[in-house]
């Protein structure tokens, strides 16, 4: 993003506890990226164990 857009997001997030500065919004962008990684890769982990579970201890189809 440019600079122009980044000073009207920090305008528009001025809080109650005093303005809020450029380097705090991509602090918290950072911080929730790595946020949205980390629960990515806990379902694909998920995912993961319960597919090997379902292969290893589903039922055997008889012939």
């Amino acid at each position: 993003m440019n600079l122009m857009m980044m000073n009207m997001l920090a305008k528009a997030f001025d809080s109650a506890l005093g303005p809020v500065q450029t380097e705090d919004i991509m602090k918290s962008l950072e911080l929730m990226g790595k946020g949205m990684l980390g629960i990515f890769i806990v379902m694909v982990l998920i995912f993961v164990l319960i597919f090997c579970l379902n292969r290893f201890t589903g039922n055997k189809k008889e012939d």
